[in-house]
């Protein structure tokens, strides 16, 4: 421990003391005050930024040669996997990279139906360009809850941590249940190919019926490939696999939203039996006095 570390703990005011396996690191006190709900102001500013960019990105500012629905969808699906990432990947980043949270339910929650309600004015309005019906709009509506909902309960399960392993856990824990799936999915169909135009023609070497169960199962887990997936243009409107998709998704949100509870409140707990251990230790000044 250097100099700088011994002579730090006499202004208790200014630094606090944050455990590290074996060592003990000292960091401003204000990083480790949880703070309150916040207004996800910032949050809701840089989300429409990102979905702005990624329009402009993908569809340019000058009309296509020949505007027709049918042009349109291939974008709309690269577009909403993109709006994926920013909901599994750039939400919990930004979160878990902050302060920790003295609400790590509410915070998650208030910052999901600010998003929903977002990425309404981005929804409804395809409508217009594209050959989507009213089941597949709602289908896309449902994968953006289903997304927002395993992507804030994996968030609300570090966000109260002051530890800075937990939170980054956590943020790679988000950042596989987006991306890992996708790279099943390629490895799926370069092995295994099921016929889908996406990934063209390939050697077929296993069974394709081996891999779907598990291509199935994974692609609910990820905000890109699920959002992407329900925003195809073909069929006009959801067959019954892309519905069971959606309902597994919210089968896995509601699982990871009843731990996140159960382990907020064991937190709680926990913490209320060491204060009144403390309370009760001997030697300890009475707090009324």
């Amino acid at each position: 421990m250097t100099s700088a570390e011994h002579d730090a703990p006499h202004s208790s005011d200014d630094a606090g003391r944050a455990e590290t396996g074996d060592r003990v690191l000292l960091v401003p006190r204000v990083l480790l005050v949880p703070r309150a709900l916040l207004v996800p102001r910032a949050l809701v500013m840089l989300a429409a930024i990102w979905v702005f960019c990624s329009w402009v990105l993908l569809f340019g500012f000058r009309p296509p040669v020949q505007p027709q629905a049918a042009s349109y969808g291939p974008t709309l699906e690269i577009l909403f996997a993109l709006i994926g990432v920013g909901i599994a990947v750039g939400w919990p980043l930004l979160r878990l990279s902050a302060r920790p949270s003295s609400a790590p339910i509410a915070q998650p929650l208030f910052d999901a139906l600010a998003l929903f309600i977002l990425m309404q004015v981005v929804v409804w309005p395809l409508r217009l360009v594209s050959n989507w019906t009213l089941p597949r709009t709602g289908l896309v509506v449902g994968a953006l809850a289903v997304s927002l909902a395993i992507t804030g309960a994996i968030m609300s399960l570090a966000l109260a941590s002051s530890d800075r392993r937990t939170r980054t856990r956590a943020m790679i824990a988000a950042v596989a249940a987006a991306l890992l799936p996708m790279a099943v999915l390629v490895v799926g169909e370069a092995v295994a190919p099921t016929g889908s135009p996406v990934f063209g023609e390939a050697r077929k070497t296993l069974d394709a019926g081996s891999w779907r169960p598990l291509i199935e199962w994974v692609v609910p887990a990820s905000a890109p490939v699920l959002l992407g997936r329900c925003a195809e243009a073909i069929p006009l409107d959801p067959n019954p696999a892309e519905w069971t998709l959606l309902r597994d998704g919210a089968a896995i949100a509601a699982g990871l939203w009843v731990l996140a509870i159960v382990s907020r409140f064991r937190a709680s707990r926990n913490a209320r039996r060491e204060s009144h251990d403390d309370g009760h230790r001997p030697g300890t000044p009475d707090p009324l006095s």
